[in-house]
């Protein structure tokens, strides 16, 4: 979730995507699997982790045995999976971060659809991440707890030296506050602006950008939709910011990390949206900081959401009805709140909150809630193999606008034509 960089992918047709898939959603056989042994990966669970998780699942499901493996997240994850599938080395279950890559998965003729499997799981998570996976009406995988968002991280103490009481609670505000906080003879600044060329530039702009009312990607993910009058106002917010000297040009991006997070660790700038990966370098390096929601637009608040996906993998009969029992053992609300307690992510479900072991995290946790409570009006990124591309003409273009190389229009007007060609492409 944090800074990825999706990868390329091959552009798929609508056609060869369907009969990847199948023709059916639903289940097969009497719908109580035998007993059976099935392998699943994952990329970001620790052994210790999946020890655990392996010994519940088989403690509730008496002849059902799960195996994960750990699988390093990096540039050559999807190539290995492609990789296990052609060799007939994959696991019946596939759990990542990279949920674009399963359009390509699907075309291996390997995936199998969750449609109609697990109804009413995923009518329960939140809007803006059930929504995510689906591709050309098939829904290709589920979300499981450990999602990640932004908030507006705030320092106190130069809130209340420059007589601020409370955070920004619209974008109009926070650019007002900026200015205020920012201090040239401490060369402090009031706001951090993503700088560089990374998918996090996309991924942070994302929320201004639905906030007033604009999207990445048109409804049926053919076009793009940021090329608008929304999409104008929201950058303008950014290199308005710039532009009154309220926010660095210098990039704070560290060690593969495009978010800035040094730049508020610092007390460089005075206020930084960032996830809650970020909460413990704040806390080390002994800031007074609070966290708000991202502030209002025109149409209302957003953010950004990086979730984590599971997908279920043609590996035979048995095998398969068991890895849907797992992927379903995730989805429980039981599960799913130990799932997000134990790794510090957020709940993929409303009902997750409720339970016991997640609301004694949350109380030892004064920064959570707010990060929770933002799911509720957040989006993932779109489902799409030629999201990567999409991202990236955005990201780059940006990056030419912040640095005063072309305006807000030209760079929304480049990366359209950029972007479109993409989906154009890939469909």
């Amino acid at each position: 979730m944090k800074n990825r960089v999706l990868k390329p992918v091959a552009a798929l047709s609508a056609l060869l995507l369907a009969a990847a898939c199948g023709s059916s959603g639903k289940d097969d056989g009497d719908g109580k699997p035998g007993p059976a042994t099935f392998t699943y990966w994952t990329t970001s669970w620790t052994p210790e982790q999946i020890s655990k998780i392996d010994a519940a699942f088989d403690a509730a499901h008496p002849g059902l045995h799960a195996k994960g493996q750990f699988i390093a997240s990096s540039d050559q994850y999807l190539p290995k999976v492609i990789s296990a599938i052609k060799g007939g080395t994959h696991p019946t279950v596939l759990l990542t971060q990279n949920a674009s890559d399963l359009p390509e998965i699907a075309q291996s003729g390997k995936l199998i659809p969750l449609d109609g499997r697990l109804t009413a799981q995923t009518n329960a998570l939140y809007p803006g991440i059930k929504s995510s996976l689906f591709y050309k009406g098939r829904q290709l995988g589920f979300a499981r707890a450990g999602a990640g968002d932004i908030v507006l991280f705030y320092n106190k103490k130069d809130f209340k030296d420059a007589g601020i009481a409370r955070p920004p609670a619209t974008w109009d505000e926070l650019v007002a506050d900026a200015k205020k906080l920012t201090d040239p003879a401490k060369k402090r600044f009031g706001y951090y602006v993503p700088l560089g060329e990374a998918e996090w530039i996309s991924f942070a702009w994302a929320p201004l950008l639905r906030a007033h009312g604009g999207e990445l990607l048109n409804a049926d993910a053919t076009a793009t939709a940021f090329n608008g009058p929304q999409g104008v106002k929201a950058l303008q917010t950014w290199l308005d910011l710039i532009n009154a000297k309220a926010a660095p040009t210098t990039s704070f991006a560290q060690a593969g990390s495009f978010d800035g997070a040094p730049a508020f660790a610092s007390r460089t700038v005075s206020m930084i949206a960032d996830g809650q990966w970020a909460v413990p370098a704040f806390k080390k390096a002994g800031l007074d900081f609070g966290v708000a929601p991202l502030p209002r637009g025109d149409a209302g608040q957003s953010t950004s959401i990086g979730i984590e996906v599971a997908a279920l993998l043609k590996t035979g009969k048995a095998q398969e009805a068991a890895g849907l029992e797992f992927i379903k053992f995730l989805a429980t609300p039981e599960q799913g709140a130990h799932l997000a307690a134990d790794s510090g992510g957020l709940p993929s479900d409303p009902a997750q909150l409720q339970q016991p072991e997640l609301k004694k995290h949350i109380a030892g946790d004064p920064y959570y809630q707010a990060f929770a409570d933002s799911l509720a009006f957040g989006k993932a990124r779109p489902l799409t193999p030629a999201y990567n591309a999409v991202s990236e003409a955005l990201w780059t273009e940006i990056s030419k606008a912040v640095k005063g190389q072309q305006t807000a229009q030209q760079a929304l007007a480049n990366a359209q034509k950029k972007g479109d060609q993409a989906l154009k492409d890939q469909g």
